[in-house]
């Protein structure tokens, strides 16, 4: 009988932890009106792990002005992140690095890109335009994360255990006498 109430009591509270647990799920950045004085737009997104520590998947281009200025990606540097955004050519000949107001958070939202520059093979290096805070940055898309799930407050894991628990207790408390 014991054995039984205390299995219950623990599947409860896994139940009620559960419920507190907001989903995770990998987040979409996309980069908006990212231009550099050379000539060279970066445009595109790329997808993070719920902890922005690894770039999971991106579809990234830069265009310029002069045919070998333009690439696309083959690599993003998860060691930058979460405070900047690296992005390179297999061989490291041309890169781009993006440099943020604020580290990029599980929570989503905008981030403003406040510096970076653009390196194509051969070429000068651009420095990033910068203009209107507001226009130049990153917005999370398709993250179910993002909006925050309610937590549970604690009176509510009282109750449950008391609940749960306090049958229990009482039955033990009335056979001991």
């Amino acid at each position: 009988m014991q054995a039984k109430t205390v299995s219950r009591a623990i599947i409860a509270a896994g139940l009620l932890l559960g419920i507190g647990l907001p989903a995770m799920a990998d987040i979409t950045w996309t980069l908006k009106d990212v231009t550099f004085d050379n000539g060279n737009e970066v445009s595109g997104s790329f997808t993070t792990n719920d902890a922005v520590t690894a770039v999971d998947s991106f579809a990234i281009s830069i265009t310029g002005e002069a045919a070998n200025a333009e690439f696309t990606p083959a690599l993003m540097v998860n060691a930058y992140l979460p405070n900047t955004i690296g992005m390179a050519s297999a061989d490291w000949s041309t890169y781009v690095d993006l440099y943020l107001a604020a580290p990029l958070t599980s929570a989503g939202g905008t981030v403003d890109i406040t510096g970076g520059y653009d390196c194509p093979s051969g070429l000068r290096c651009g420095v990033l335009l910068l203009g209107q805070p507001e226009v130049i940055g990153l917005t999370a898309t398709s993250n179910p994360a993002s909006t925050p799930l309610p937590e549970p407050s604690p009176i509510a894991f009282l109750a449950g255990a008391s609940i749960l628990i306090g049958p229990a207790l009482r039955r033990r408390m009335v056979s001991a006498r």
